[in-house]
């Protein structure tokens, strides 16, 4: 089967799971990055991948990997509010893409980046790479058997205590793509979102704004209606979580690493009226791998891709109203 060929923009703090994901793929091969700080693409091939030094094409810049002939797919892990801009432009080369988290910071902009792909039939997927370890895919299958009845509250928290290296995160307004809503918030929403059928209608929420406009710490709710509800908490003040529980009449699940290393056994808890507590383990695995591997299929077979278009347009609605409420302190409908 026919290699898949990858190009990166940006020499992000990811990359360094990204790139070895790529070559270690089944069908990718990475061909080219491009950064716009000088020399800063070679230097991150040099650390994370020193033994593809002539494999890989270095660039001081983003359209000479965008227009590369043997690139196919396209990884954007800029800053939240670039995506849209190059995105589009990779779109338009006739390029995939696959976009981090989240896809974009306004939901308008989503939709234009849909409607891209679908012109020029390529796909576009935002990277949630914890979707594609084989512990969520349990913990859906849970929730679907009903052995937890119908799904009526949930909740995640994901947070770590940022550092001085990271003040970037925070050096902007929310309404530009910073703080922990746009950072660690998409994963607090989706995590949630996969609990329920249905989509939210409204959200409240509550922030601790530094003097720049960006959350350091937010928690609010999310109605989905039927007196169905989930809440969230979200900081950069806090020790590291990454967790989400779901709950029904019947029972409880509960992940409590979201962000699973790649040489750790995953743990569910599972806490049923009928069964009492009890524990599964799930083999360890490399999210980020299953994560390109996936994508890399989607493409040379044209199979639908697991996260959908339209679940990145409802994350980034929901984000998009969070952001809103605790601007008007106020509930916002979606």
């Amino acid at each position: 089967m026919k290699k898949i060929g990858w190009g990166i923009l940006g020499a992000a703090r990811v990359n360094e799971r990204l790139m070895p994901a790529i070559v270690q793929s089944d069908l990718g091969e990475l061909m080219a990055i491009g950064s716009r700080r000088a020399g800063a693409s070679r230097e991150c091939l040099l650390k994370h991948l020193p033994k593809y030094e002539d494999k890989v094409s270095c660039f001081d810049g983003f359209d000479q990997v965008i227009n590369h002939k043997k690139v196919d797919v396209i990884y954007i892990p800029l800053a939240n509010e670039e995506h849209t801009e190059v995105a589009l432009k990779a779109l338009r080369a006739k390029k995939h893409v696959l976009i981090e988290k989240p896809m974009a910071i306004k939901s308008e902009e989503v939709k234009i980046l849909i409607e891209e792909a679908t012109k020029n039939n390529v796909k576009i997927m935002e990277g949630f790479m914890y979707a594609f370890h084989p512990q969520f895919d349990r913990i859906i299958s849970i929730i679907k058997s009903n052995i937890l009845g119908d799904i009526s509250y949930a909740h995640s928290m994901f947070s770590f205590p940022i550092q001085p290296a990271r003040f970037y995160r925070i050096n902007r307004s929310m309404a530009n793509g910073g703080g922990a809503l746009w950072d660690i918030g998409p994963y607090a929403i989706h995590t949630i979102r996969q609990c329920f059928k249905e989509n939210p209608i409204r959200v409240k929420a509550i922030a601790k704004l530094n003097n720049h406009g960006a959350d350091v710490s937010t928690s609010g709710l999310i109605d989905f209606g039927n007196s169905k509800r989930a809440t969230f908490d979200i900081s950069f003040e806090c020790t590291r979580r990454s967790e989400f529980e779901a709950f029904g009449p019947l029972g409880r699940v509960k992940c409590p690493t979201v962000w699973q290393p790649e040489d750790n056994q995953a743990k569910i808890i599972i806490n049923t009226e009928s069964g009492g507590l009890t524990e599964e383990v799930v083999p360890a695995a490399n999210h980020f791998i299953l994560e390109i591997n996936h994508f890399n299929k989607a493409i040379s077979s044209d199979t639908t891709q697991k996260l959908s278009n339209e679940d990145a347009l409802w994350n980034v609605k929901t984000l998009e109203c969070i952001q809103q409420s605790i601007k008007k302190d106020s509930w916002i409908n979606l």
